[in-house]
C-alpha cells in the first residue's frame, strides 16, 4: 500500500494540468449539444402552448437507411422540458458497442446526412462547448479525432477536394481560439475501418486515401492534421490491419504520427497483428495485454504508449479471456491457451492497476476517448480511479490510483503526444509546478 504522500484529493485533481491525446470529436457532445443540434437543424421542434413547453419530432427526418427512425430516440425518453432538457441522457444500453456506435453515427451525420452537425456553424458550435470543457478541465494539450470526410458534408456545395481545403482552414481558425485560452488543440484523422461505415470503398483504399488526405492537409495547413487513427469493432475481418499496412506506412512516411485501436475487444493475439503490423507509437485501449505476459513485454520493447479509457471500457462492455486457477479464481489467459471471454464488472478490476504498477517499463496514458458517449471527462475519469467517486468503490484491500502513477501516466500521455518537444517541455513544466505545490 502507498503512503499517505501518495493519496491523491480531489483538490489536488481539480487543479491539474492535463494533456488529452485520445479524443474522438462527436465524442465530445454532451447530450444536451446533441439536443440543441437537433434543434437547431430541425429535428426536434419546440411548442409554447398554454404557459407550458413541450416537444415533438420536428418536420425534417433522418435517412431510411439511419439506425433510428427519429433524431430524438438517440436519448432515453421521457424527457423533461423547463427551460430546456433537465433529464437528457444518451439512450446507450449497457456492454453495447451497436448502440454507443449508432448514437455517435447520427449526432455527428457524416456516414448517412443528415445528423447533427449539417454545416460549419454546427461543427463551430461543438467544438465551443469542448473548448469550454477544456478550460473548466484544465487541459493544455488535445488531440481530437475527426474523419475528414466530414467535409463533404458541411461544405456539400463545394467539389471534394475545395471542401476538404476549407475544412482544413476552418480547422485552423479553431485551433487558434483555442490558443487564446492557452489550450493547445490538434487534430488526428480517424476513419472507420470496418463496413459500419457504409462506404463502398475498400479498407486498403480508404488506408491510402487517408494518408493521401493528410499529405494534402500537411501542405496546405500545417500542424493542423497530426496523425492517423483508425477505428471500429475488432471482430470485421474488413478492418483488420493487414488492410491498413500501406496507408499507415504511408502517413508514417509524411512524417506524421501513427495511433491504430486495439486490444479491447477480441483479444491479445489480435491486438499483437496491430502492433506488429502497422508503424504505430501507441495503441489506443490495449488492457487485454494482460491476457499474455509476453506480449506485455514485446509492448514494452517495442516502446509503445498504451492509451486507455477504463470507464469507457466498463460502459462498452470490457472484457477479458481468462481461466479459473485451482480455488476458482478467474486469471487471464489468452483464447489462444484456452481463455474465454469474461466481463470485467468492477472499476478496480480493470488491467490498468496490475499493468502500471507489476510491469515498471510500461509506458500508459489516461484519456476521455468519448466522454459524454459512454465515458466521461478526463479530470472526471482521474477521479473515479483515486477512488474519489461515490459510483465506484475499491473494496478494502485493493488501492487506488496514486499519486506517483498518474505523474506516471501524464508523462507518457505527453510523450506520446504527436507534437513538437517544445510543447512537450511547456507541459512538463506545468507538472513540475503541479507536483511541488501538492509535494507530490
Amino acid at each position: 500500500m502507498s503512503d499517505k504522500s501518495n493519496v491523491l484529493t480531489l483538490g489536488a485533481i481539480q487543479e491539474l494540468p492535463l494533456v488529452d491525446i485520445h479524443v474522438h470529436l462527436p465524442g465530445t457532445i454532451s447530450p444536451r449539444t446533441a439536443w440543441d443540434l437537433g434543434v437547431r437543424n430541425g429535428f426536434i421542434s419546440i411548442d409554447n402552448e398554454h404557459g407550458g413547453v413541450s416537444w415533438r419530432n420536428g418536420p425534417n427526418s433522418l435517412q431510411l437507411n439511419a439506425p433510428f427512425e427519429h433524431y430524438s430516440n438517440i436519448f432515453k425518453q421521457p424527457i423533461i422540458l423547463d427551460n430546456g432538457p433537465v433529464n437528457l441522457e444518451y439512450n446507450i444500453d449497457y456492454q453495447s458497442f451497436k448502440s454507443f456506435d449508432h448514437i455517435m453515427a447520427t449526432v455527428q451525420g457524416h456516414r448517412h446526412p443528415p445528423g447533427g452537425i449539417q454545416n460549419e456553424s454546427d461543427l463551430e458550435f461543438v467544438l465551443k462547448r469542448y473548448m469550454h470543457d477544456c478550460i473548466e478541465q484544465k487541459v493544455f494539450y488535445t488531440e481530437l479525432q475527426q474523419n475528414i470526410r466530414i467535409a463533404y458534408t458541411i461544405y456539400s456545395g463545394l467539389d471534394t477536394q475545395e471542401a476538404r481545403l476549407k475544412l482544413y482552414s476552418f480547422l485552423k481558425r479553431q485551433i487558434i481560439e483555442f490558443a487564446k485560452h492557452d489550450i493547445i488543440l490538434r487534430f488526428i484523422h480517424c476513419f472507420n475501418k470496418t463496413q459500419a461505415s457504409l462506404s463502398d470503398s475498400t479498407t486498403y483504399n480508404r488506408a491510402v486515401e487517408a494518408s493521401e488526405w493528410l499529405k494534402e492537409a500537411h501542405d496546405a495547413q500545417p500542424g493542423v492534421f497530426v496523425g492517423i487513427e483508425s477505428a471500429g469493432h475488432e471482430k470485421d475481418e474488413s478492418g483488420w490491419p493487414a488492410h491498413l499496412k500501406a496507408g499507415y506506412e504511408a502517413v508514417r512516411d509524411i512524417g506524421l504520427g501513427c495511433e491504430a485501436h486495439g486490444g479491447e475487444a477480441t483479444g491479445v493475439e489480435h491486438m499483437m497483428d496491430v502492433i506488429r503490423m502497422l508503424p504505430i507509437t501507441r495503441l489506443a485501449h490495449g488492457f487485454q495485454v494482460i491476457e499474455d505476459e509476453k506480449s506485455i513485454f514485446e509492448v514494452m520493447d517495442r516502446d509503445v504508449t498504451l492509451v486507455m479509457a477504463p470507464l469507457i471500457n466498463m460502459k462498452l462492455g470490457a472484457c477479458l479471456h481468462t481461466i479459473a486457477d485451482k480455488d476458482g479464481h478467474l486469471i487471464p489467459k489468452s483464447k489462444s491457451h484456452g481463455g474465454v471471454k469474461s466481463y470485467i464488472d468492477e472499476l478496480y478490476q480493470h488491467p490498468f492497476f496490475k499493468l502500471i504498477r507489476e510491469y515498471k517499463g510500461i509506458k500508459i496514458a489516461l484519456s476521455s476517448d468519448n466522454p459524454y458517449m459512454a465515458g466521461r471527462l478526463i479530470k472526471e475519469s482521474i477521479i473515479a480511479l483515486a477512488g474519489l467517486s461515490s459510483e465506484y468503490i475499491f473494496p478494502d484491500g485493493t488501492e487506488p490510483l496514486r499519486s506517483d502513477e498518474l505523474v506516471q501516466c501524464c508523462l507518457s500521455g505527453i510523450d506520446a503526444a504527436f507534437c513538437d518537444d517544445e510543447i512537450k517541455q511547456m507541459y512538463k513544466s506545468k507538472l513540475s509546478d503541479w507536483i511541488k505545490k501538492y509535494r507530490y
